[in-house]
């Protein structure tokens, strides 16, 4: 008997022993599953949500630039030195220009104005050499008329701007840029007098910047966490930024690299059959380690030899999964202390084991399951309780991982929404809104109203007292149209000093015109800034749905056109676009 007994005894300690190695092994495996499944899922959307602000911020960048060659191009001192090659007043002024535009933008390493006579003969020209900036003379200065970008951008009408290629620079006499990754932007020079005569004279040359795209991109990537990893290629997909400096510019050498070769998931986007891959890479022939990655295509909204580009974020699996790691050691040890403390318990405690232990299993699986965990013997004394506290503390580190992760996605998706100066919403977020309100009153037959602001003297204000003064003063004028404003409408920044508010859907017709002329006595109040007393003034356009079109880009259009109108007629004027205003 006492040897049945002691078998028992045996048999139910080892009984035991695989009953706790069971319950412990579920709690590991599922809480390490649903962790990892939870984290790769956040780490995607993250990418995703990054991705698309660094297209944002590309693309606005962009536009900058084309602002920039805007105010060289239509300088008058370019006009001057094209017309008189001879003005030497005119060449030194455009010099300064170009200086101080390169000194405020470290990835410009050449601005150069080229002539549309004299075989394209360089006229004014400015490179970054050895760290700082200097002009370039004759004899130094070189012919450019055999290039494409020369003649693609004397083909432009003024205020257009032409995008190259993404290409290695063997162009000579580019000195910063020699055989560096370059992009040139252009514009073209023309009079500008506004006769039919001006506009169908041919150019008379082109203000030319060559930019570092590594340069661009390693600017872009500062705010970027340091694991992250960036890729670009062009519509065809070969790879122009990489994390190994050996694939980009394969079509440089004779010897291709593409995107889609390394990623096949990607083979659908450069193909365009879809505008977004996010994916995990586990293995391939040319993944060096497993990623997560999110990838975007993007349009090029230029005049452009090419039509789009690919941008991708990637982070190395084992960086997302590195928080699971702490999980699985406590997983294992706790596995081990159950299964030592199971073979030295006697008959008698196997029921009592047998049921908190399957309490934390079944904790284990609704957490996996996203249930709540219920009860746990957090009360006891003994090896049990420990698990069962361990395996809380688990689930709160998870959550409080979660919970952050969520709140800096929350605040990446903020700042893609919203203008980073002000504050306030963003074009993107304006034309959600107006995209929404439009389809509202399209189906219940209600009305629509923009109202779009450009302040008066802006520019001049900027001259005067630079851009730190251009920026304060464009914040205390959200902050008026904001005071002036109820919550339910929307004041966006468009950018520089365009504003747009759209009035909320119950607003009545016949107070628009009143509400624009108190905004614009608002605008016209002085502004106090460093002593001065700043007087600006605005000129506001009103489109509406559904006089004035039925979608949000003939709206926006049309109150764009009403706010020239008003400009043209007198600055710190309110112009409706219909003929009724009511």
């Amino acid at each position: 008997m006492k040897v049945w007994a002691q078998g028992i005894a045996v048999k139910l300690g080892l009984l035991l022993a695989g009953v706790g190695v069971l319950a412990a092994g579920l709690t590991g495996f599922y809480a390490y599953e649903a962790s990892r499944d939870m984290l790769v899922n956040t780490a995607k959307q993250e990418l995703l949500t990054s991705t698309r602000v660094l297209s944002r911020r590309i693309a606005v960048s962009r536009e900058e630039i084309s602002r920039h060659l805007l105010v060289m191009s239509s300088h008058p001192a370019a006009v001057q030195a094209l017309l008189k090659p001879g003005d030497q007043a005119a060449a030194d002024q455009l010099a300064t220009l170009f200086a101080q535009f390169m000194g405020a933008n470290p990835a410009y390493f050449q601005v150069r104005l080229i002539s549309a006579s004299d075989y394209g003969l360089e006229r004014v020209r400015v490179d970054r050499r050895d760290g700082s900036l200097r002009r370039v003379q004759e004899p130094d200065l070189q012919e450019k008329g055999h290039y494409d970008y020369v003649a693609d951008t004397l083909k432009l009408a003024a205020g257009e701007t032409y995008l190259s290629r993404i290409s290695i620079n063997h162009e000579r006499g580019a000195h910063a840029g020699q055989d560096k990754p370059t992009l040139q932007l252009a514009m073209p020079v023309r009079v500008t007098g506004g006769t039919e005569e001006d506009a169908a004279a041919p150019a008379l040359g082109l203000v030319v910047v060559n930019l570092d795209l590594n340069g661009m991109f390693s600017m872009l990537k500062a705010d970027l966490p340091p694991n992250y990893q960036v890729f670009l290629a062009n519509a065809e997909g070969d790879i122009l930024i990489h994390p190994d400096a050996q694939k980009t510019f394969g079509f440089d050498r004779g010897q291709r690299q593409l995107i889609q070769d390394e990623m096949p998931r990607l083979a659908e986007l450069i193909s365009d059959a879809s505008t977004q891959a996010v994916f995990e890479a586990r293995e391939g022939p040319h993944a060096s380690e497993p990623i997560v990655a999110a990838f975007i295509a993007q349009d090029i909204r230029v005049r452009s030899n090419d039509g789009r580009l690919v941008l991708g974020l990637a982070q190395p699996l084992d960086d997302v999964l590195s928080r699971t790691r702490e999980l699985a050691l406590s997983t294992l040890q706790i596995v081990a202390m159950l299964c030592l403390l199971c073979l030295l318990l006697a008959i008698g405690l196997a029921r009592a084991f047998t049921r908190p232990i399957n309490a934390v299993s079944a904790a284990a699986q609704r957490f996996a399951l996203g249930l709540p965990a219920g009860a746990l013997p957090l009360t006891r004394k003994d090896e049990i309780g420990s698990l069962a506290r361990n395996f809380a503390q688990m689930q709160e580190q998870i959550k409080e991982q979660l919970a952050d992760l969520m709140r800096k996605q929350e605040a990446l998706e903020h700042l893609a929404q919203h203008d980073m100066l002000t504050g306030l919403p963003n074009r993107r977020l304006l034309e959600d809104r107006l995209d929404t309100a439009c389809a509202h009153a399209r189906r219940h037959g209600g009305r629509v109203c923009v109202l779009f602001i450009d302040l008066d003297r802006f520019k001049q204000l900027n001259d005067r007292f630079g851009h730190d003064a251009g920026d304060a003063v464009l914040k205390i004028v959200a902050g008026r149209l904001l005071g002036m404003m109820r919550e339910a409408d929307t004041v966006a920044r468009l950018g520089g000093d365009e504003f747009v508010v759209l009035l909320d859907p119950h607003t009545q017709m016949t107070h628009v015109e009143a509400i624009a002329e108190k905004l614009l006595h608002c605008l016209t109040a002085p502004i106090s800034y460093e002593g001065h007393q700043l007087q600006l003034g605005a000129s506001i356009g009103i489109g509406r749905f559904p006089e004035d079109g039925q979608t949000r880009a003939e709206i926006m259009a049309k109150a764009d056109k009403a706010m020239y109108e008003a400009k043209a007629v007198g600055q710190g004027g309110v112009r409706f676009y219909s003929a009724s205003q009511v």
